[in-house]
């Protein structure tokens, strides 16, 4: 896994200079994706290289540019939902769509509220890894019925059985946030935690290949 996420670091030529071995920045950024703070991230990386918190956290949104963006391809049914995110005091809305045949996430988004506009913004970031239109499971949310006929996809409502891969995808996500207590800093930018959102999607992605 380390060798991997080495050789894609490389391949993109991310970090010019040598200053820290390319396995170690691997490992931190891993290890802040399964769980750990950057804090006790870089205490178990204290026996390799001496490394700083805010380092960790860098390369964590660096990869963002090495790992591999879902492909686009023939999908067969996805589905998607949002859930709830705080952002300092303001609460935001993170779309995502998750792929029913192979469990990848397919594409995220963030916005500050749920209309029709919002859902055409996540649909056009979708179909960068649809090459077709797919079958789109999707609850009631009055958002969605003409964004998803506007971009040509056939969609159905349901409430469990086919979306509840998409629940389990918030689980994990939430699960990970709660190690901030669901709420990003008041100094995030919206920029950071898109970045931030990106990097967990691919990281999931690879970890479950």
């Amino acid at each position: 896994m380390i060798e991997q996420l080495v050789e894609w670091l490389r391949s993109k030529k991310l970090f010019v200079r040598a200053r820290k071995k390319d396995e170690t920045r691997a490992l931190g950024a891993l290890l802040y994706f399964a769980g750990l703070s950057t804090r006790k991230a870089s205490r178990v990386l204290s026996s390799m290289e001496e490394v700083s918190d805010e380092t960790i956290r860098l390369w964590y949104h660096r990869f963002r540019e090495a790992l591999p963006e879902p492909e686009k391809k023939v999908r067969k049914a996805i589905a998607m939902d949002e859930t709830k995110l705080k952002i300092g005091k303001e609460q935001w809305f993170v779309w995502s769509a998750i792929d029913l045949e192979s469990g990848e996430i397919l594409a995220v988004h963030l916005s500050k509220g749920r209309s029709y506009l919002d859902t055409l913004c996540f649909l056009r970031q979708l179909t960068k890894a649809c090459s077709n239109r797919p079958l789109v499971y999707v609850d009631r949310g009055p958002w969605y019925p003409w964004a998803l006929e506007r971009f040509g996809f056939s969609w159905k409502h349901r409430t469990f059985g086919e979306r509840n891969p998409i629940e389990g995808w918030f689980n994990v996500l939430k699960s990970r946030t709660k190690r901030f207590w669901n709420r990003f800093p008041e100094n995030a930018g919206i920029t950071t935690v898109k970045s931030w959102l990106e990097s967990f999607m691919l990281f999931y992605n690879f970890w479950i290949s």
